[in-house]
């Protein structure tokens, strides 16, 4: 645990050996109150600072949370061989001399698995010193999973092209890629990069609800990018790059079979190359800026002006909520890209039992139990109860009663109460009502 400071380094933090659930994290959730300093990503001279924090041997689960890495001539957090399970969050990584996060393989066709990089920002502050570089690079990684990081600048300098900002590769699978803004990056994410001879260089895995901007003055590749890597999904993105980039996202080489591209909104077209096959529904092309909130600011969310995505997504079972976290669909279907337009409703429906009255006696097969129900949207169905077990099916149309057959509880006292729910999920039980049973 590291107390609030700036901490210039003088040798890479190592952790080598054989140890279990270890954690580096700062004394605070504010990741700018600890700052682990290097000698800088241009100074060749960096001395026992080549890296920030470097991991190997046998290290089973590692935390690196809460604070700030900047300034390293090489990686600011590295994860060779034998480290597994690590997780990197609410972390600040600024200015890599190459990748910030590296993950590199065992060299017999292993390597780092189960990795979390999550709420962190990563990002120069201008632009890399060479066109070798990546926000997330994980060789022959299993399970991975990229959620709900800003990454920003990942940009060489004039005239090189810098990596994908997340790049899942050599072998790698079943990565998680969700949530995440891109800004102004030369390439955003890529399963895959290269056509490998005998295997594939990704397999499996989902890129869903991400936000990928690039403004017109920042020239770049393909936004999304999956490359030999069969039963890929790429669902409800939003890419808008302001026209640097005329396929926003592609999908390429024979070794990418069954892919899904589904509900993606783009300002450009998908395209599948070099013998790639995949399945494309309900994706959305040639955005246009007025669609979104704030388009040349990066703001992706939609505006009520895109009638053409909102509620014309295909139901996904594996895209439930959106780039916010907002339930989806709100409306009556899902919307095209990683915004869900509007507010989620959250109002609770009202619900009163009208029949029978508190305190009266009732007997034999036919009881009336009756209720009103209201919502702010409208009311998907009532569930009357009888002693907190249910009677009969819900009703789900007005009026709302069903018939009770008192003979078979005992005589004596009982509770009526009737849940009613609307169609967000939103949940009311009305004040019960005891009745005796004679």
């Amino acid at each position: 645990m590291l107390a609030p400071g700036t901490y210039q380094l003088t040798n890479t933090l190592y952790i080598n050996g054989t140890y279990t659930n270890v954690a580096i994290r700062g004394g605070t959730n504010n990741r700018d109150d600890v700052v682990l300093s290097g000698p800088g990503m241009t100074n060749a001279a960096y001395g026992n600072v080549p890296y920030g924090i470097w991991t190997g041997g046998n290290v089973q689960g590692i935390t690196i949370a809460n604070l700030t890495i900047r300034d390293l001539f090489y990686h600011p957090i590295i994860f060779n061989a034998g480290t597994q399970s690590p997780r990197v969050y609410n972390v600040h990584l600024i200015d890599a001399g190459e990748q910030f996060i590296k993950s590199n393989p065992n060299g017999a066709g292993g390597g780092v698995d189960n990795g979390i990089v999550e709420y962190s920002v990563i990002e120069y502050t201008t632009t890399a010193k060479s066109g070798y570089t990546n926000g997330v690079d994980v060789h022959t990684g299993a399970n991975w999973i990229i959620r709900h990081n800003l990454f920003r600048n990942i940009v060489g300098p004039p005239t090189q092209l810098a990596g994908p900002a997340v790049l899942i590769w050599t072998g790698s699978s079943n990565t998680l890629t969700e949530g995440n803004t891109f800004l102004n990056c030369a390439r955003a994410i890529a399963y895959g990069l290269v056509d490998v001879a005998g295997g594939f260089d990704h397999s499996g895995g989902t890129i869903r609800n991400n936000f990928v901007h690039r403004s017109s003055t920042q020239p770049g590749d393909v936004a999304i990018g999956v490359a030999d890597s069969p039963n890929t999904q790429v669902l409800n993105n939003t890419v808008y790059l302001s026209g640097t980039y005329s396929t926003p996202i592609e999908y390429r080489f024979t070794g990418t079979t069954g892919a899904a591209l589904k509900n993606n909104l783009l300002d450009g077209f998908i395209w599948a190359r070099d013998g790639a096959t995949g399945t494309e529904q309900n994706n959305l092309t040639g955005a246009t800026p007025d669609m979104l909130v704030n388009a040349a600011a990066g703001d992706l969310h939609l505006a009520a002006s895109a009638a053409s995505a909102i509620d014309h997504g295909v139901a996904l079972t594996n895209v439930t909520n959106d780039w916010d976290g907002q339930t989806r669909p709100i409306g009556p279907a899902q919307d095209i890209g990683a915004d869900e337009f509007g507010t989620a409703d959250t109002t609770p429906p009202t619900v009163s039992l009208t029949a029978p009255a508190s305190g009266a006696t009732v007997s034999g097969t036919g009881v009336m139990v009756s209720a009103n129900a209201s919502d702010n949207v409208g009311v998907a169905g009532v569930q009357f109860k009888v002693d907190g077990g249910n009677l009969r099916s819900e009703d789900v149309s007005s009026p709302y009663s069903r018939v009770w057959n008192s003979t078979t509880v005992s005589n004596g006292s009982h509770t009526l109460t009737a849940i009613a729910r609307d169609a967000a999920g939103n949940t009311t039980t009305s004040a019960a009502v005891t009745v005796t049973v004679n």
